[in-house]
């Protein structure tokens, strides 16, 4: 496996996808990530700038983001991209689901067709998608690894962009898969800590938390954090689950918190029944995470990486501001000038590591997610 990055904050989109294509197309990539902000989502011609500049079709996928990652670090303006070639050896396919907005179910099951030599996914969803029912088929239905996240429009809350081959779509899920030859890690890292007493959800629909422990939701977060909803920043509800000893679940509030001022709205749902905990995020507890998810991830050594992909939080990336930079700088010191490529998201994507393995695919919020591709 070889591999390259390259990244631009070129303002026009066709001439920042013409660059980047230069820039990869020594390569002769079978595939390439591409990650923009979503300045350059209107139209599909960064695309068509990056297949000129490649002058060689391949597989294109990617989204816009709160930003984007790369090598160099993080940028809230401009477009990074991945090319990977295997030289043949590995397959890949690239599948799409429509309507995921109104039968996510549907739509993550048409994205992730895959047959007996898949190893891994990569996918990306529209924001506007009910992110746990994403989940039920990601971990009841998906037997191997699915890494990715959910599209973001730098919190404009309006429409996203999300990359297949040379399109520019919405409402949808994106995925790709690739064969049993291809090498991997994964480190999913959230040290954000509970707090408070446990609640139980009464009552919900979909993404929108009406009642827990019997209270109002919004007054349920009050009485465990100590301040209204709305002054606190990144709060979170835990999930809490006895069976799934180590398996964290978060689910962050969305700012548009809705019309009531006494329901919560979330990025994902979570059943009537489960039982839940108030978190909130610690900036400095982030940075010191990352770091020591990198200093594992170079300590086990067990592939050759070649190439990185990061999916964090746009949450984290609220919260350390002029910080950000650690979560790149964290790679970039056990790993050097590695290809690297990554967008801050409304969602995140991954397993968790375990003594057996990899558990079974999770959502996930104000996480940081890395893959690691090996040679």
């Amino acid at each position: 496996m070889r591999a390259m990055s390259a990244a631009t904050q070129i303002a026009d989109a066709y001439r920042a996808g013409v660059y980047l294509g230069e820039q990869l197309k020594p390569l002769m990539p079978e595939v390439v990530f591409l990650f923009t902000t979503i300045d350059y989502g209107d139209s599909a011609d960064i695309l068509e700038g990056l297949h000129d500049g490649l002058e060689h079709d391949c597989i294109v996928i990617g989204n816009s983001g709160d930003g984007v990652y790369e090598t160099e670090g993080a940028s809230d303006f401009g477009a990074s991209a991945l090319a990977l070639s295997s030289d043949g050896a590995i397959q890949w396919q690239l599948h799409i689901g429509k309507n995921v907005s109104t039968d996510p179910i549907l739509a993550t099951r048409t994205a992730l067709q895959y047959h007996q030599q898949t190893r891994l996914f990569f996918m990306i969803s529209d924001f506007h998608a009910d992110a746990s029912l994403v989940e039920s088929v990601l971990e009841h239905e998906i037997h191997v690894p699915v890494v990715g996240g959910f599209a973001a429009d730098d919190q404009q809350w309006h429409k996203c962009a999300l990359y297949a081959n040379h399109e520019v779509l919405s409402d949808c899920v994106v995925a790709l898969s690739a064969t049993e030859d291809i090498n991997f890690s994964i480190y999913v890292e959230n040290s954000i800590t509970p707090m408070g007493n446990i609640g139980i959800i009464n009552q919900a629909q979909g993404n929108r938390i009406e009642m827990i422990n019997d209270c109002p939701a919004m007054r349920f977060i009050e009485k465990e954090t100590g301040k209204p909803v709305l002054r606190s920043d990144a709060t979170s509800l835990m999930i809490i689950n006895e069976h799934e000893q180590g398996i964290k679940r978060v689910r962050s509030i969305a700012q548009e918190i809705g019309h009531s001022d006494s329901a919560l709205q979330l990025y994902g749902g979570i059943a009537v029944g489960q039982k839940v905990q108030v978190c909130l995020a610690q900036p400095d507890l982030m940075i010191e995470e990352t770091y020591k998810l990198a200093a594992l991830a170079a300590a086990e050594n067990n592939i050759d990486p070649i190439a990185a992909i990061v999916v964090s939080c746009a949450g984290r990336k609220k919260i350390l501001g002029t910080r950000l930079h650690h979560e790149i700088t964290a790679l970039t010191q056990h790993f050097g000038k590695l290809p690297l490529v990554g967008f801050p998201s409304l969602g995140e994507i991954g397993p968790l590591r375990t003594t057996h393995g990899y558990s079974d695919n999770l959502f996930h919020n104000m996480t940081y997610v890395l893959l690691l591709i090996g040679s």
